[in-house]
């Protein structure tokens, strides 16, 4: 989940054109100096006569790269929808090519449908066999079929990227009628075929990208909301330790 998230964050800062990322490195690198100077100087808010020390510019240090890094994750978030299609196509990518995904989604489909077909399967290879192959006697073995790697397909993207996985929650799964709407249209065009099952990676990989774009605005503002709190509970080391010194040499003043 926290390796996603941080996946995400730096394709959408990746995904800057240019000179918007120099911009806001520019403004980051301004807000970084400011926080450096406001940890600085803030604890003379109640220990006028603490005055911090080389260790302590270290911690401010700390407090404005946190700074920095935050302001420009930040601004990149908004482009959350413009990396969809990217993260889109290299997972289906590397969900074809994976021989591993097409055995075991074909062996899990084979026996599954053997369970239910016993019948149309009488005599039928098995999936370690040579020759094996998923005889499709009905429409309704096939689209059992389809069914089965479009789930796996999207089971797959949530191992992937949990944290984009959340925002399909919001959403309905596939529907068994874009299922049968695909292979219906698919023997329209290309009738006394067989229906090709990658393009039931086809239907899950498109449902997810819109999905993704459906919810990409409120994942911004969600998204955005976490690095936040991120940021206020990070900064609550360099400013809570420097508070802490200052208040505790102003007590040492005292007796």
């Amino acid at each position: 989940m926290v390796k996603d998230f941080f996946y995400v964050l730096l394709k959408c800062i990746d995904s800057m054109g240019g000179d918007t990322q120099f911009g806001y490195i520019l403004l980051s690198l301004f807000f970084g100096i400011i926080c450096w100077i406001i940890c600085s100087y803030y604890t003379r808010l109640w220990n006028t006569n603490f005055r911090i020390k080389f260790k302590h510019h270290l911690l401010c240090g700390m407090a404005a790269i946190f700074t920095v890094v935050f302001t420009l994750q930040f601004r990149a978030v908004g482009n959350l929808e413009d990396i969809v299609d990217d993260i889109i196509e290299v997972w289906y990518e590397n969900l074809t090519e994976k021989s591993d995904f097409n055995y075991d989604t074909y062996t899990k489909a084979f026996y599954e449908l053997k369970d239910v077909y016993r019948r149309e399967f009488k005599g039928v290879p098995e999936p370690h066999q040579k020759g094996s192959v998923i005889p499709f006697a009905n429409d309704d073995m096939m689209k059992d079929c389809v069914e089965i790697y479009v789930k796996e397909a999207c089971d797959n993207f949530s191992t992937r990227h949990p944290f984009l996985d959340l925002m399909l929650k919001a959403r309905p799964g596939i529907s068994q009628e874009e299922i049968e709407h695909d292979i219906k249209g698919f023997f329209r065009k290309n009738p006394n075929s067989t229906y090709p099952l990658s393009r039931a990676v086809d239907i899950a990989a498109n449902h997810i990208q819109d999905s993704l774009k459906e919810q990409s605005p409120k994942t911004v503002w969600k998204t955005r909301l976490i690095l936040v709190l991120l940021f206020l509970l990070v900064q609550l080391i360099p400013f809570g330790t420097i508070g802490f010194v200052a208040y505790k040499d102003l007590r040492i003043g005292k007796y």
